[in-house]
């Protein structure tokens, strides 16, 4: 019986796998694809206060980014928060994450839970939570003035340090998670083999345990730094108008100033700074794990 030729097979192939991945190629496009351009669209526009936007193509929203420093404050402001945020996110999750991936511990599957049940729970539950915490007469401040640390009540709420720790708490899961399943996959016989070889516990784990466990650290905080940069109802709630970020500036110009090109434009600026930030992060995974 003869076989098919090698071209014959290679087509079958190719298309067997345009098939599979069709759908999902649909999915990004009607929910990624087609809005994004639809938010470049908008931004092109002038703005009018009664159909929204105006049928003339101007580039004038994105050179009103760039010239008023509140719109690059806010720029600068969520890229340095996103940052803090992901910092802190990893040096508490790691820890966390190794235990849970490296631990003989009965403790285990409790600190696992801890870990993945506030996923269930609503962040706008979790906001209110911290601001019943840090307000002026919350359980931080009576703390503090009980210790008499403090001769009265702080402004802890509608600070950017408010809004940082309380994005680190509902973000982290999305650190630990992807560390501790990399970590997982690292063979304990390469602790012991460099044990072997004189090194000691911390050498080990800085010479072979990290660096093998940096494409987790890469997924984790590509997750952490991009939802920050989205995050809009923790930074409403615990921020106010006080922290300005992108988000909630788009709410702004959008819901109540009412210029949606302006907006528009802005969220346009945010997409493109999220996916230059996973860019990022695959090109170094990628030289790191090289």
């Amino acid at each position: 019986m003869k076989s098919r030729p090698r071209f014959v097979r290679r087509r079958t192939v190719s298309s067997y796998a345009l098939t599979s991945v069709s759908p999902a190629i649909a999915y990004v496009f009607a929910l990624l694809v087609i809005p994004f351009l639809l938010l470049v669209y908008v931004s092109l526009h002038e703005s009018d206060p009664v159909t929204g936007y105006k049928s003339i193509y101007t580039l004038q929203n994105y050179a009103q980014l760039v010239r008023s420093p509140v719109y690059v404050d806010s720029l600068i402001g969520t890229a340095r928060l996103a940052a803090v945020v992901t910092a802190f996110s990893l040096l508490l999750g790691y820890p966390i994450a190794y235990f849970i991936a490296r631990s003989r511990s009965n403790f285990v599957p409790m600190v696992t839970a801890v870990v993945v049940i506030p996923l269930f729970v609503s962040v706008v539950v979790r906001s209110f939570g911290w601001m019943v915490l840090l307000g002026r007469e919350g359980a931080v401040n009576n703390f503090l003035s009980s210790l008499g640390l403090a001769s009265g009540p702080l402004q802890l709420l509608y600070t950017e340090g408010a809004v940082a720790v309380g994005l680190v708490h509902i973000l982290i899961p999305l650190m630990i998670l992807p560390v501790a399943s990399v970590l997982r996959g690292i063979d304990v016989s390469l602790d012991d083999a460099a044990r072997s070889l004189g090194a000691s516990g911390g050498q080990a784990f800085w010479t072979v345990v990290f660096p093998l466990s940096l494409p987790g650290v890469a997924a984790g905080c590509v997750l952490v730094f991009s939802h920050v940069i989205a995050a809009f109802v923790l930074p409403a709630l615990i921020g106010s108008e006080r922290v300005k970020l992108v988000a909630t500036m788009i709410y702004q110009q959008v819901m109540v100033v009412g210029d949606v090109p302006l907006g528009a434009a802005l969220a346009v600026v945010m997409v493109i700074a999220t996916f230059a930030v996973i860019g990022v992060a695959q090109a170094l995974s990628r030289k790191l794990s090289a």
